[in-house]
């Protein structure tokens, strides 16, 4: 069953509850870069650290990461911590180790990490760009992921959840919290084992309703663009 689904234009609303305090995960050109909140306590971060699905692999490799702290004040205790618990158990590679809190970068450069940004050499080593990043645990309320290409959950979104992608996002589980695709333009498409978000976005086209459809409550739906029009269907499994 297809149906057109008239967009509604509108200016994109700025949320920002709880975005200062909340662990960012971004897909780069390197890999993945985690942003760490300046305001939230670290017993916080440690919490949302033991919630974040960095059970993740790229298509075309695995996992690099640079950890950016910015104005964070780092101890050694912390920093061990950080290595313990989120690092090392997670099979992470760290490309570098940012932050502008001076005492911070020399704690980081006494312990021979990297403090700068990865430059045009590793881009050169002859590894690829990913092309899709895959989450295989749930995003929870607070999480936003940004990437430059397929975001694909094997997992459920919650409600509160985030996801801003350039290309496709395809959640196998439940739907709730709020999509982007195709954040640059162009016609791509996203897709939900269980539809129940009140809102979808693809480029440019939004829709705020669907949530109030109940002819995709609950139903493995698949919305994309195709000629202007944001069209949804509903998907046999």
């Amino acid at each position: 069953m297809n149906r057109a689904v008239e967009p509604v234009q509108g200016t994109k609303r700025i949320v920002e509850d709880d975005r200062k305090s909340s662990i960012l995960l971004k897909g780069t050109g390197y890999g993945v870069r985690v942003t760490f909140p300046e305001a939230a306590s670290e017993e916080d971060l440690f919490d949302q650290i033991r919630r974040f699905p960095l059970e993740t692999s790229h298509l075309s490799g695995g996992l690099d990461a640079v950890f950016d702290f910015q104005g964070r004040s780092l101890s050694k205790e912390f920093l061990l911590r950080i290595l313990s618990e989120f690092v090392w158990p997670n099979g992470i590679r760290i490309l570098a180790w940012l932050s502008y809190d001076l005492e911070t970068r020399a704690l980081l450069r006494a312990a021979g990490f990297s403090i700068e940004e990865p430059g045009s050499g590793h881009a050169e080593s002859g590894r690829e760009p990913p092309g899709s990043l895959v989450l295989t645990q749930s995003l929870r309320c607070g999480q936003r992921v940004e990437y430059d290409g397929d975001v694909i959950i094997l997992g459920h979104m919650n409600e509160g959840a985030e996801i801003y992608a350039s290309g496709n996002v395809f959640v196998r589980g439940r739907l709730k919290g709020v999509v982007h695709a195709g954040v640059d333009g162009g016609e791509h498409c996203v897709s939900a084992g269980s539809f129940e978000a009140a809102q979808v976005r693809l480029g440019d086209k939004i829709c705020s309703s669907l949530g109030d459809d109940l002819r995709w409550k609950g139903k493995s739906v698949l919305f994309s663009v195709e000629d202007g029009s944001l069209i949804a269907r509903e998907l046999k499994v």
